[in-house]
Parts: C-alpha cells; sequence; structure tokens
C-alpha cells in the first residue's frame, strides 16, 4: 500500500472505558481508530434481585454461569454487585463461569471471578455451547446437570440456551442490560468517512460488530458504499455478522477468525498485503 495513503479503522462500537483495546491495538499498527457508537446501554438490576428474592439461597443453589457480552460484566460491577451483601459476592464469585472470547473473559477475571473457562476457546455461542455440554456430560440420566445462570442483555440470540435445552440442560435467563439504538448514529458514521484534511487519501475500514443499529449503514454500504471504490472495506466481526452482511448484499472483505482486536487487525493486515 502506498504510504501516502493513510489508513483508518471506522469501529461501529462503543469505546470501552478505561482502556480499549481495539483503539491500542490500531496505534500498535499505525492505524487512526475512530468510533462509531450506534447504541446505549442501560443496567438492568430488578430481574437479577427478583431471583434472589423469590428463590431463597439462589446463588448457593447454582454451579455455573454463562456470560458472553462485556456489557453484562459492566452490569455486575457497576450496578449488581454493589447491592450484594458479603456472603453473596462471595458465593458469586466461586462459580465456574462460562464466556466467549479472551476480552471478555479477562474482564470477567479482573471483577473477581476465578473459575473461567472458554474465552480464547470459545469464538462464538454455539462453540461455547459445546464446550459446556462436554463439559457437564452429555448423558443426562447418568448425571443430570444443575441449572445454570445465563446472564443476558435485553436483545439476544437463543443459541446456546437451544442447545443446551436439547440436552436436557436447564438455563436461566436474567436480563442484566437493555440496549437503545442512538438517533445520530448513521450522522456519525457518514462524517467519519470524510477526510480529515484537503486532498487527504484515506482508505477507510468499516468494522461492523452486530447488526444493531446499523440498518441505515447497511442500506448505505449496500447501495453506495462501494462508489468510493478503493478506499472503502468492510470487516465483519464473526460468522454471525458475515451472515447479516451477506444477507444485506455486502461483501465482507475481512471476517476476524476471533472476537478479539489482534485477530481482526493482523487480518486487515493479511488483505491489505496482498491487495
Amino acid at each position: 500500500m502506498p504510504s501516502r495513503k493513510k489508513v483508518r479503522v471506522i469501529l461501529l462500537k462503543n469505546k470501552t472505558v478505561p482502556i480499549d483495546k481495539y483503539e491500542s491495538q490500531c496505534r500498535s499498527k499505525t492505524f487512526e481508530p475512530i468510533f462509531v457508537p450506534l447504541i446505549k446501554h442501560t443496567h438492568v438490576i430488578q430481574d437479577f434481585k427478583n431471583v434472589l428474592d423469590t428463590i431463597p439461597g439462589y446463588l448457593n443453589t447454582i454451579e455455573y454461569i454463562i456470560i458472553t457480552s462485556q456489557r453484562t460484566v459492566e452490569s455486575l460491577n457497576e450496578a449488581i454487585i454493589p447491592t450484594l451483601t458479603s456472603e453473596q459476592k462471595s458465593a458469586l464469585f466461586s462459580k465456574t463461569v462460562y464466556t466467549v472470547g479472551p476480552a471478555t473473559a479477562n474482564f470477567i477475571r479482573r471483577s473477581g471471578f476465578i473459575n473461567v473457562k472458554g474465552g480464547e476457546d470459545a469464538g462464538n455461542g454455539s462453540v461455547l455451547a459445546d464446550i459446556i455440554i462436554d463439559d457437564l456430560g452429555t448423558d443426562v440420566k447418568a448425571r443430570p446437570p444443575s441449572e445454570l445462570l445465563f446472564l443476558v442483555g435485553e436483545i439476544r440470540r437463543d443459541i446456546i440456551p437451544k442447545k443446551l435445552n436439547s440436552k436436557g440442560i436447564k438455563v436461566r435467563e436474567v436480563v442484566t442490560y437493555k440496549t437503545e439504538e442512538l438517533s445520530d448514529g448513521f450522522n456519525r458514521f457518514v462524517q467519519a468517512l470524510k477526510p480529515r484534511n484537503e486532498g487527504e487519501i484515506s482508505l477507510n475500514w468499516v468494522v461492523v460488530f452486530s447488526p444493531q443499529g446499523t440498518r441505515e449503514i447497511t442500506q448505505y454500504l449496500s447501495d453506495n458504499g462501494r462508489v468510493q471504490g478503493s478506499h472503502l472495506r468492510v470487516a465483519s466481526i464473526g460468522p454471525t455478522t458475515k451472515k447479516y452482511l451477506d444477507d444485506n448484499d455486502i461483501i465482507s472483505d475481512v471476517v476476524s477468525p476471533k472476537p478479539d482486536p489482534e485477530s481482526l487487525l493482523d487480518a486487515i493486515e493479511l488483505y491489505q498485503r496482498y491487495k
């Protein structure tokens, strides 16, 4: 790639604070990261408290928790855990937690959980469900599994509960956060595509993490995104997002092999090396 062409990575996500690894990884590779938030998150604690109030000693009766989103961990840290007694906190942190991706796994460990599984070995929910089934045993008559607590967002897919239920493994889903689309997300995206300086030639990578909040953006990419010629590329985080883009007639130039910044940016670099 000519040195005069600046590479900007437009990340369709909220910036994680205090540190966003996508930002630091971009800068380490001399890419310019631009965050375009499309949704806002609101903590939900009542569902969790309802379970504790209606099922005495609930945290002592379960062994396993499933967490697949950093937003859930934030809700735990900022809204739920502060309301728990010392005994309840101790019981919570003693559970085995199954999660997706290394970033979320590390976040969970930093929160105080000791036994975290999946993570690096689970790139998506389907793989994580298989790991759980293997761990608990598929012969439910010989070894009846206990209920698993699945901490989720208000909007979620049902791959994990369906797979586990098919093996007789009971899952209780408890909402810990809800999301709302931002009204100015598309305008922010369009602004992010514009050159910062007159005469600047930039290669813009648009990284899609989730379908939520991207309706106008995907319509733009489908209708006229490629009119910008060689200066626009699309990357998706994982096969689920790729399928969503496929269904909207958008080609993913890169599909990150794992849902983490290192895998994504290594894939982008590899693409650029041979294009």
